[in-house]
């Protein structure tokens, strides 16, 4: 009978160390830990005005705002220098084909705080990570850019298509 206690006492002690340890977090920390809060708006106004501009005019494609660089590139290699260049970028936003979601160019908002000598290097290094991954990077200073403009960049990224409506392969 004392057996059977100990191993139920054993079972309930057990039962509770593996609760305590689902409940948290991979690094050993709740997240009950820290005080969230949700970020709003999560874009500035000028690029939501943008976004609403590209959506419109890029409506064949698929147009997605704030992605990570980590979502669409990766380092071929195990260089966490290479692979630091891009892990904490985000882009703007990613125009991706439509039926398979492969990207297709990355475009950009520069507004005034991209003249820094820092914001300069942020971009030209993202500018040299999009370039070796083959993505090309379209740079717009305002949210009012011609839409235009927009089909023209559009065109200059994505063939047209062939006769007999296949799309060429870039």
């Amino acid at each position: 009978m004392k057996s059977v206690f100990v191993v139920l006492f054993l079972f309930v002690v057990y039962a509770a160390i593996l609760s305590a340890l689902k409940a948290k977090g991979a690094n050993g920390t709740s997240a009950k830990a820290f005080n969230f809060a949700r970020r709003a708006p999560f874009m500035r106004q000028d690029e939501i005005q943008l976004y609403d501009r590209l959506t419109v005019a890029l409506k064949d494609s698929h147009v997605f705002p704030q992605v990570a660089m980590s979502a669409f590139v990766q380092h071929k290699g195990k260089s966490q220098t290479a692979r630091n260049l891009f892990a904490q970028k985000y882009v703007d936003y990613l125009v991706c084909e439509r039926e398979t979601m492969r990207p297709l160019y990355v475009i950009e908002l520069d507004g005034a705080s991209h003249g820094s000598a820092r914001a300069q290097k942020r971009d030209g290094q993202k500018n040299d990570v999009l370039a070796s991954a083959g993505i090309p990077i379209k740079r717009y200073t305002s949210k009012d850019v011609e839409l235009a403009t927009i089909l023209s960049d559009y065109a200059s990224v994505v063939p047209p298509a062939l006769p007999g409506g296949s799309a060429r392969v870039i």
